[in-house]
């Protein structure tokens, strides 16, 4: 016969070595949860890169404008000495 105990027993160690799994699964998942997060989660590196390609396009953005301001201008005063020009009668050679 088997011993009254021993059922019991094997239970008990059966649920100890699911629970030793369990706990040994979750450990490695927060790992990975955590690891993940700090390289990945925060990308604090990514948004430097980020910052810095958005600041390059803004100082890129304003330089453009400032060189169409400067065209703009350069044409007007092209136009207005055209004009005068034309008006002075110097306009055509012959």
């Amino acid at each position: 016969m088997t011993q009254p105990g021993h059922e019991a027993e094997e239970v008990k160690d059966v649920v100890w070595t699911y629970a030793g799994w369990t706990v040994i699964i979750l450990i490695c998942i927060g790992a990975g949860v955590f690891i993940g997060y700090t390289l990945w989660g925060n990308a604090s590196s990514l948004q430097r890169e980020l910052s810095a390609a958005t600041e390059q396009v803004n100082s890129l953005k304003n330089e453009r404008e400032t060189l169409k301001s400067q065209l703009a201008l350069c044409t007007r005063d092209k136009d207005v000495c055209q004009k005068q020009l034309a008006a002075a009668g110097g306009g055509t050679r012959d």
